[in-house]
C-alpha cells in the first residue's frame, strides 16, 4: 500500500526535450503537457537546459520522483523518451505505473553500451507510446511486448498560416537537425546541381544545425552550387513559418543509416499546415507523416534520378503545386490535431492505470 498523503495523487510527466529548444520531441512535450495540465492535476520534471545538464537532471528528477512516490502523490509517471528509462525504476517500487514515449532512435541506436542500456531499462513499462508504425515495427524488432504497444502521433499547429508574402517560384526549404539521416549532404551533392543547371535562380534555405553542416558545405563547394544555400542567422518558430509560407517546396530527403531512423517527421505536418508542398523520402515514419498524395509526395530514398524528375516537375507546374498544397493544408488540420493526439495519450494511460491495479487486485 502507498503512503497517505494530503495532496492528490498526479500524473507526472519527466522530459528532457522541451522549448525554447526547437525540434520534433520538443514540440510533442509541450503541447502533451501544456495540454494535459488542463485536463487533471500534473507534476512537471522539464530539463530546460542543454545535453550536458542530463546526468544532473537525471539525479535531481530521481529524487523528486522518490519523495513524491514516498508521499504517494504520484498516481502515474510518463517519460517523454528511451532515454529516461532508468527512472521507471522508482516508479516500480512503489507499484506506480509508467509509460513511455518512444521516437525511433531511442528503439534502433545501434551502439553496444546502449543496446545493453537498452536491455536493462527499457523493460516493464506499462505501455509503450510509438510515434508511427514504423517505431513500432522497430520496438517489436527489439522485443518489446506488442501488447503493451500504442501507436499514437504528433500533431501540428492550426495557427500556421497558409498565406503571407507571395510564395517564391524556385526556392527549396529544408527544416531539421543537420544529421546524416537527414539527407541533405546527399541532396545537394546528387540533386541540387542538375536542378540549379537547369533554374539559374534556385536557391536551398537551409533551418537547421547540426554534425552535418561542414560536410554539406563542403559537398555544395564540391559541386558548384555553395551559392545557392541560403543560411538565416535565425531559427526559431517566427522564422520557419515565414519560410513555410514563402518556399516553392520543402524536402525531406532523408537517407537510410543503420542504427538511425526518421520516427515520424514534424516538419511534414508543418509544411503542409501552411500549404507548402512537401517532397519526402518514401522511408521509415515521414511515409506517415506525409501519407503519399493527401499531404505531400514521396519520393525513393537516395534516387537521385527520381528526386530531380519529381522536383523538376512540382517546380514547372504552379497550379499543381497551389492545389496539392491547399489539398496537403485541408487534410493535416483534418487530421492531425493535438487535441486528438492528448485524447488518445489520455486514454493510453488511463488504460496503463486500470491494468496495473487489475494486476494487483487478483
Amino acid at each position: 500500500m502507498r503512503p497517505s498523503s494530503t495532496q492528490p495523487a498526479r500524473w507526472w510527466f519527466i522530459t528532457r526535450k522541451h522549448p525554447p529548444a526547437l525540434g520534433g520531441m520538443e514540440r510533442l512535450s509541450y503541447e502533451l503537457l501544456t495540454r494535459m495540465s488542463l485536463r487533471r492535476p500534473t507534476t512537471e520534471l522539464v530539463l530546460r537546459r542543454r545535453a550536458w545538464a542530463l546526468p544532473l537532471f537525471m539525479t535531481t528528477a530521481a529524487a523528486r520522483l522518490l519523495v513524491g512516490c514516498l508521499k504517494g502523490e504520484v498516481a502515474f509517471v510518463h517519460l517523454s523518451d528511451g532515454v529516461l528509462a532508468p527512472l521507471a525504476l522508482i516508479a516500480r517500487m512503489f507499484r506506480v505505473p509508467v509509460g513511455v514515449t518512444l521516437h525511433g532512435l531511442d528503439v534502433v541506436y545501434d551502439a553496444l553500451a546502449y543496446r545493453a542500456w537498452r536491455k536493462a531499462f527499457l523493460r516493464g513499462f506499462d505501455v509503450y507510446v510509438c510515434i508511427s508504425e514504423a517505431t513500432r515495427a522497430a520496438a517489436c524488432d527489439v522485443g518489446l511486448p506488442s501488447r503493451r504497444l500504442r501507436v499514437i502521433g504528433i500533431g501540428v499547429n492550426a495557427a500556421i498560416p497558409s498565406h503571407g508574402p507571395m510564395r517564391e517560384t524556385d526556392c527549396l526549404l529544408f527544416v531539421g537537425r543537420l544529421v546524416r539521416r537527414k539527407g541533405l549532404a546527399w541532396f545537394v551533392r546528387h540533386v541540387l546541381p542538375s536542378l540549379a543547371r537547369a533554374r539559374p535562380q534556385l536557391r536551398l534555405v537551409v533551418l537547421g544545425d547540426g554534425p552535418e553542416r561542414e560536410a554539406i558545405i563542403s559537398s555544395a563547394r564540391d559541386v558548384g552550387v555553395a551559392d545557392r544555400l541560403v543560411w538565416p542567422a535565425s531559427r526559431d518558430d517566427a522564422t520557419k513559418e515565414l519560410w513555410l509560407c514563402r518556399a516553392t517546396l520543402c524536402i525531406m530527403p532523408n537517407v537510410p543509416v543503420h542504427g538511425d531512423m526518421e520516427g515520424f517527421g514534424i516538419v511534414a505536418l508543418e509544411a503542409a499546415a501552411a500549404a507548402c508542398v512537401v517532397v519526402a523520402a518514401d522511408l521509415e515514419g515521414l511515409r506517415e507523416a506525409v501519407a503519399e498524395g493527401r499531404a505531400g509526395t514521396l519520393v525513393p530514398a537516395a534516387d537521385a534520378l527520381a528526386w530531380i524528375r519529381t522536383l523538376s516537375e512540382l517546380l514547372d507546374d504552379a497550379a499543381r503545386r497551389d492545389q496539392a498544397g491547399e489539398n496537403a493544408r485541408r487534410y493535416v488540420l483534418q487530421h492531425f490535431q493535438w487535441d486528438a493526439v492528448v485524447d488518445a495519450y489520455e486514454c493510453a494511460f488511463t488504460q496503463a492505470i486500470l491494468a496495473r491495479h487489475l494486476r494487483l487486485v487478483r
